[in-house]
C-alpha cells in the first residue's frame, strides 16, 4: 500500500478540499441494485444471523416502517421515532427531519458504536455528524441497535459479551448487522417520508462503523457511500483476543481451532462483493480501536476491487476531541459529493 493512498485530515479547509476530491473520483462506481424483496405469499423465515455468512445466505428480508412518538430534536428538526422488524425482532431508530425539507430529500443512515446501553437514549450517538448533516438539509435515519433504547434486546445466549474498556458490557450479536441492512432497505425502498430512495448515505462511528462495513458486503447497493469512524478491524480473527469471552471460545473455537467461523464473521472474507465506495476516518492517537485496522481495511476493500480512502486525524483518539467539529463538516461534504454531484 503506497504512502499516497493515506491522507492527513489537514485544517477544515484542506480537509474538506481532499474528501470532495476524493469523493468525486469514487463516485463514478456505478452501485448495484437492491436487492428484490421476496414475492412469496408465505411468511418467510427468520434470518438466520449467527454470521455475516448464514445473514448472506439467507432471502432478503421485507422490513415495513412504523411510526411512533415525536421525539426531542437535536437542531429544531423534525424527529420521530419509528419501528421496524429485523430477523425476527422490532428495531427502532429516528427519523430527523430538517424544517422545509422537500420531496427526495438525500437521506444518511447513521449507525451508533459501542455506547452505554444504560446510559442510550433513542437516536442520541453521532450528535455532531446528526447537527451537521440536518444543517445542510439532509434527512438522518439514526438507527437504535438491537439491545439499544426501545429496540429489542441482542441474544445474549449466542453473542459475545464484549467490554469495551469504558465501564460497561454490550452484547455482539451479529444481527445488529442485519438491523443495519433493513434500515437501509427501508431507505432504499422509500419508505422514510420525503426521503429520496435514489440517495442513500450510510456513516457509522466505532462498532457502527464496522457494522456499517458488514452491510455493504451483506447487501451490495444499498447505499451510494459507506463512511466507517473509528472503526475496529475487519479481521474478526485478529481481534479475538481483545472480545471474545471464554464462553464464546468454548463454544466456537479460537481462531486456530475453527477458522472457518472466525472467516465468517469477518467482513474482510466478503470484500469481493462490495459495491459502494468506503471512506475511513481514523484518529491517529486512538488506543480502542488502531488507526492500522482503517489503513488494512482500505488496502483489502481495493485488493477486492473496491474504491477506499482513509483519513487520519492529527491529534486525534477515539471521539476526535475538538477535532469532531472538523470531522463532521468533512463527512457532510463527501455525502455531498456522493449524492448531491454537481450536474
Amino acid at each position: 500500500m503506497g504512502e499516497n493512498s493515506i491522507h492527513r485530515f489537514a485544517p477544515a479547509r484542506t480537509a474538506i478540499a481532499l474528501v470532495a476530491a476524493a469523493l468525486l473520483a469514487l463516485t463514478g462506481c456505478t452501485a448495484a441494485e437492491p436487492e428484490p424483496a421476496p414475492t412469496e405469499s408465505t411468511v418467510a423465515p427468520v434470518t438466520d444471523t449467527s454470521t455475516l455468512r448464514t445473514i448472506i445466505e439467507s432471502p432478503a428480508e421485507d422490513p415495513q416502517l412504523t411510526l411512533g412518538d415525536a421525539v426531542d430534536p437535536l437542531a429544531g428538526e423534525s424527529a420521530v421515532e419509528v419501528f421496524y422488524g429485523s430477523g425476527g425482532i422490532t428495531v427502532a431508530g429516528v427519523v430527523r427531519t430538517p424544517t422545509g425539507a422537500a420531496a427526495d430529500t438525500p437521506v444518511v443512515v447513521v449507525v451508533h458504536g459501542g455506547v452505554d446501553p444504560e446510559e442510550y437514549e433513542p437516536g442520541t450517538d453521532l450528535v455532531a455528524e446528526q447537527r451537521a448533516l440536518l444543517s445542510a438539509g439532509y434527512i438522518v435515519f439514526a438507527l437504535d441497535l438491537r439491545g439499544f433504547a426501545d429496540s429489542d434486546a441482542a441474544n445474549a445466549e449466542t453473542s459475545a459479551i464484549v467490554d469495551p474498556g469504558f465501564g460497561w458490557d454490550i452484547v455482539l450479536d451479529w444481527g445488529m448487522a442485519l438491523d443495519v441492512v433493513n434500515g437501509l432497505r427501508l431507505a432504499r425502498d422509500g419508505q422514510i417520508p420525503l426521503a429520496d430512495p435514489e440517495r442513500v448515505g450510510l456513516l457509522g462511528h466505532s462498532l457502527g462503523g464496522l457494522l456499517s462495513i458488514d452491510a455493504a458486503v451483506i447487501a451490495p447497493g444499498l447505499s451510494d457511500l459507506v463512511i466507517a469512524m473509528s472503526a475496529p478491524t475487519t479481521d474478526l480473527a485478529e481481534a479475538a483476543p481483545l472480545f471474545a469471552d471464554d464462553a464464546l471460545l468454548d463454544e466456537v473455537g479460537s481462531p486456530d481451532d475453527n477458522p472457518e467461523y472466525w472467516a465468517d464473521i469477518s467482513p474482510i472474507t466478503f470484500f469481493d462483493r462490495a459495491t459502494e465506495p468506503l471512506i475511513l476516518i481514523h484518529g491517529e492517537d486512538d488506543d480502542v480501536t488502531l488507526p492500522a485496522w482503517s489503513e488494512e481495511t482500505q488496502h483489502e476493500w481495493r485488493k477486492a476491487g473496491g474504491s477506499a480512502e482513509t483519513y487520519l486525524v492529527e491529534g486525534a483518539g477515539h471521539d476526535y476531541g475538538d477535532r469532531r467539529p472538523e470531522v463532521a463538516g468533512g463527512v457532510v461534504v463527501a455525502f455531498d459529493a456522493a449524492l448531491r454531484p454537481a450536474s
